[in-house]
């Protein structure tokens, strides 16, 4: 009797399955931090443009706007025009899920109407998510990071209809474009440096949330009175 030398791979016959939540929780702590960084640069950006000078924005030290980064994850999910299947988390299908031969015979006012709907409803949502971040910092520590009381139709300060027409414009850009080419260049990276990647922003960020909630970040250019 031929004895049984080797044991069959069972690994072959029932493969692991993929985690394909553990890809959208990655993807989406990786979006997190784009949207913060992003929107820092713009707000310094900004500021320089305005007065000549470079100011460290925001809550914390680090290069970091975390309420831009909430509303990057928050468009995202509740507004990307996709499926959360497995082959659009692995890099496989194009941001819209279509053909370029099946969005060409769509044509232009397809475009125009999804970048219409977009736009408001990123409006919304960013508009929303900036009142309730401010009314949150400023009844519980009593800080304003940005004061809109001089601007036409704005609430209290809080928001104004020219950061509403800001949120919508940058939502619709973000959705309809950047999501998606980010999306590629993410999951193109090996897995192991994904995970390294998300782990060193997210001890960065824990350590800068203990530094702010201590000794936050304020001062002329960064508060308001």
């Amino acid at each position: 009797m031929k004895k049984q030398t080797r044991l069959p791979d069972f690994h072959e016959l029932c493969p692991p399955e993929q985690n394909y939540i553990a890809d959208i929780i990655s993807l989406e702590i990786f979006f997190f931090f784009v949207g913060s960084a992003s929107g820092f640069l713009w707000e310094v950006f900004l500021l320089y443009l305005m007065e000549g000078t470079y100011v460290n924005r925001g809550f914390f030290y680090g290069p970091w706007l975390p309420v831009y980064g909430t509303g990057a994850v928050l468009f995202h999910v509740l507004l990307a025009h996709r499926s959360l299947s497995a082959g659009s988390f692995s890099g496989a299908s194009d941001s819209a899920a279509f053909s370029m031969r099946a969005r060409r015979k769509m044509g232009f006012f397809y475009h125009l109407q999804r970048f219409i709907v977009l736009f408001f409803l990123s409006a919304f949502l960013g508009s929303f998510l900036e009142l309730a971040v401010g009314y949150f910092l400023d009844i519980t520590w009593g800080l304003r990071y940005w004061d809109y009381s001089g601007y036409p139709f704005h609430f209290h300060g809080y928001i104004c209809l020219w950061s509403a027409l800001g949120f919508g414009i940058a939502g619709a850009i973000w959705i309809g474009i950047l999501s998606g080419m980010l999306r590629r260049f993410f999951f193109h990276l090996s897995a192991k440096t994904r995970r390294n990647l998300n782990t060193i922003l997210l001890l960065l960020f824990v350590f800068d949330c203990a530094a702010a909630l201590i000794f936050p970040n304020i001062g002329e250019g960064i508060t308001f009175p």
